[in-house]
């Protein structure tokens, strides 16, 4: 419904076509303002012309008494009527305002998640939405993580400034913060108001920062993962890196760790928490999550295959089960990498024997039964006989390949992001060959590189 209010009829003092200011009471009536409206207010108005009339929606601003007009219907086919001196305008109800008033729709949904540049560049979300009974929309943002709620007044670590937004294009414009302490996600929420009722759309934002592994450095910290499994295949982190996973075939189970302070392994305890995948596969060679945590998906050496898996609590494996959908890979054998685009509409696959990245879609982010192969891949076997883990930049514009041939981490360009078919080899890689053989899980956060193999049953941290 539109606020309504007793006895409101004004003349119109200028505006012709345009925005309306309002000018006196009309005898035996009282001025908007008197009547209870208030400063952006949003009403159903009616304009008497003579012969002319117009009925709309209006948002009133108190400050110069004027009304910002969206006509419904008019004896002008609809459009705006030139007001004369003679006008007047009176706050009324239409016939669609007796059906009761539903909320806004978004006609462009915001993407589910948004990475943010690292370079002080801004980067937008647009979500535009529609009021299904004419009343004009406005667009504000809040945001949270965990408990903690964010607006303009209490921005999240991650953004640099308040967000933008384009009243009439539904555009959201945001800049990340350029220090390395601040990287991690939060959840962005966009609403859509017509004054009565508030349409929300609910999208990840992450910020992370380039990884030159160039300059990497072991900083002499590791966390030993034997106690819960001697072959470890994989870990993972969520954004914060707050918790970390591991996995591996001699329990095919996968563990859940909490570091009281992001991507210090030195702060790492292990949860009590963990998660059979051996109904699905008995060779887990690989793990990742959606940036949210509602979704995992395992490589399953056994059956050639990735599993998707579904947790109803973020990156809680307590939450976790199995979603009964899986897709079989290409080459259907030895596949051991496995890393997702950050919108999860592509995901490559390392392979040991072709030495092939295998590229794959799902037309619906994150969701294997939508999942298909792109027929393209580009072939890593002249830096390592036996790749073994992939991981990319959020941008997916650098690839990283572990082989344990030679135990080197390999970066790779790409001038196309998330398309191997643009890649080429960087002829930059960095050894760990010190502290582990075998190496094969590979993950990025926090301004640090993390590693694990199979020989070493830990997970070591090294400076970027």
């Amino acid at each position: 419904m539109v606020k309504l209010v007793n006895r409101a009829k004004m003349t119109v003092a200028s505006g012709g076509a345009g925005d309306i200011t309002l000018g006196t009471a009309v005898a035996g009536y009282q001025t908007f303002a008197d009547a209870g409206i208030s400063d952006t207010d949003i009403l159903r108005y009616t304009i008497e012309d003579g012969d002319d009339w117009e009925i709309g929606t209006g948002v009133y601003t108190a400050s110069g008494t004027t009304l910002v007009r969206t006509v419904t219907e008019s004896s002008n086919s609809d459009a705006a009527i030139t007001c004369s001196a003679d006008a007047v305008i009176f706050v009324t109800m239409a016939a669609e305002d007796f059906t009761g008033n539903v909320e806004p729709r978004f006609t462009t949904p915001p993407a589910a998640s948004l990475s943010l540049a690292s370079d002080g560049s801004s980067v937008t979300l647009t979500g535009l939405a529609v009021d299904e009974g004419g009343f004009p929309i406005s667009y504000s943002w809040d945001g949270f993580s965990g408990a903690t709620v964010y607006t303009d007044s209490s921005l999240p670590a991650q953004l640099a400034s308040a967000p933008t937004i384009n009243q009439t294009t539904g555009v959201v414009s945001l800049i990340g913060s350029q220090s390395t302490s601040n990287g991690g996600s939060f959840k962005f929420r966009l609403k859509a108001s017509d004054g009565i009722k508030t349409a929300v759309a609910t999208s990840e934002i992450l910020l992370s920062f380039p990884f030159d592994i160039a300059n990497a450095t072991y900083n002499n910290v590791n966390f030993s993962i034997n106690a819960q499994e001697a072959n470890v295949t994989s870990l993972a982190f969520n954004p914060s890196g707050t918790k970390m996973y591991i996995v591996g075939y001699s329990s095919d189970t996968v563990f859940q760790y909490s570091l009281s302070s992001g991507f210090d392994l030195s702060t790492a305890s292990y949860n009590s928490v963990s998660f059979s995948v051996a109904g699905q596969d008995g060779q887990p060679q690989e793990l990742a999550f959606n940036p949210s945590g509602t979704k995992m998906f395992i490589l399953g050496q056994d059956n050639g295959s990735v599993f998707q898996y579904s947790l109803s609590s973020g990156f809680d494996l307590s939450t976790a089960s199995y979603d009964n959908v899986s897709f079989t890979l290409q080459a259907n054998n030895y596949e051991l990498g496995l890393a997702f685009s950050t919108d999860g509409t592509r995901f490559f696959v390392v392979n040991s024997v072709n030495r092939l990245v295998e590229q794959y879609s799902c037309s619906s982010g994150f969701d294997l039964s939508t999942a298909s192969y792109d027929n393209v891949s580009f072939s890593v076997s002249s830096q390592d006989a036996d790749p073994s883990a992939l991981a990319f930049n959020n941008s997916g514009t650098k690839m990283y390949m572990v082989g344990y041939a030679n135990d080197k981490v390999y970066q790779y360009g790409l001038s196309t992001g998330f398309d191997v078919s643009t890649a080429s080899y960087d002829n930059v890689y960095f050894s760990v060959a010190s502290q582990l053989g075998r190496a094969q899980g590979l993950a990025f956060g926090g301004g640090k590189m993390f590693l694990t193999g199979r020989s070493s049953s830990k997970v070591f941290e090294y400076d970027l």
